[in-house]
């Protein structure tokens, strides 16, 4: 961690503090109408364009902003998404049925993975993945053969289970969805939200980790060198790519109860200690300096 003078907060830790209070309910349920409102924008926009290309860019687009909702999971289980801990809850449990899994498994996995980052046998939330071997240096090679493959898919769809009541309701709120598009003859709209749940979200999060954590997923080490973050210097690039900010991922290990929207401003906080100065954060898988 950060160097600190023993059970003394820091003037840097101080002014960190500041940042730590989350949005308001009804800005949290603005997001989550903007996320929504653009999914159903993006499949009108595949149905009417009526071909392939417009299809798949826009399944891309939904895909970005399903990982934006599992994203939003990922704060409420931190309770960083909103200021009210029974509203992170139901967002949560609601967020986690359309995205095929269960909240309760989802926080416990979690959890884990930050109580035991590096430790394959531990970190629930990795165990599954060994096989990509996340502590070992990522090359454009094995990431082209993962694609070119599909293997990713086997890890990164979700395992449904339909003994589990969250996604019995998942599977029958997405048929619903699918049938009432297929019924009505929207099947461009119908592929395109196919395409994004099953293939280009499973790579988005294939990816992510991979950034995230690929090459330096080791034990033993100071949890500054576990984590890193990845800033991509085009905008729209990132928006992509991290639409919830999660480019910053080092500072969401360092302050696990920070709020998104903060991430920037105490990333620029951070850049005044050496040892955090001296990491790579722009976009790169190369581990940081130690020097």
């Amino acid at each position: 961690m950060l160097a600190e003078p023993a059970g003394v907060p820091s003037a840097r830790d101080r002014r960190i503090k500041h940042f730590f209070t989350p949005q308001r309910p009804a800005i949290a349920i603005a997001f989550l109408a903007a996320y929504t409102s653009s999914i159903a924008a993006l499949l009108l926009l595949a149905e009417l364009a009526g071909n392939l290309a417009a299809t798949v860019a826009s399944a891309m687009l939904i895909a970005s902003l399903l990982k934006g909702l599992n994203n939003i999971v990922h704060e409420c289980s931190h309770h960083a998404f909103s200021n009210n801990r029974a509203f992170n809850e139901r967002v949560g449990e609601i967020l986690c049925i359309v995205l095929l899994t269960d909240y309760a498994s989802y926080k416990r996995e979690h959890s884990s993975h930050h109580r035991f980052l590096g430790d394959y046998a531990r970190d629930l939330d990795f165990q599954l993945r060994q096989p990509l071997a996340h502590d070992r240096v990522f090359t454009w090679r094995r990431i082209l053969v993962h694609l070119a493959t599909l293997s990713f898919l086997w890890f990164y769809v979700p395992r449904v289970r339909l003994t589990r009541r969250e996604h019995l309701a998942g599977v029958g709120a997405l048929a619903l969805v699918f049938g009432g598009l297929l019924v009505v003859g929207a099947y461009q709209a119908a592929l395109a939200l196919a395409l994004a749940h099953v293939v280009f979200l499973a790579f988005l999060r294939f990816l992510i980790d991979v950034v995230d954590h690929g090459g330096i997923y080791v034990s033993g080490v100071d949890e500054l060198y576990k984590s890193r973050n990845f800033i991509v210097g085009n905008a729209v690039v990132r928006w992509m790519l991290f639409p919830r900010n999660d480019c910053y991922h080092l500072i969401h290990h360092l302050y696990p109860y920070l709020p998104v929207s903060s991430f920037g401003k105490v990333h620029t906080i951070l850049m005044e200690a050496p040892e955090y100065r001296e990491l790579r954060h722009r976009a790169t898988l190369h581990l940081a300096s130690r020097s």
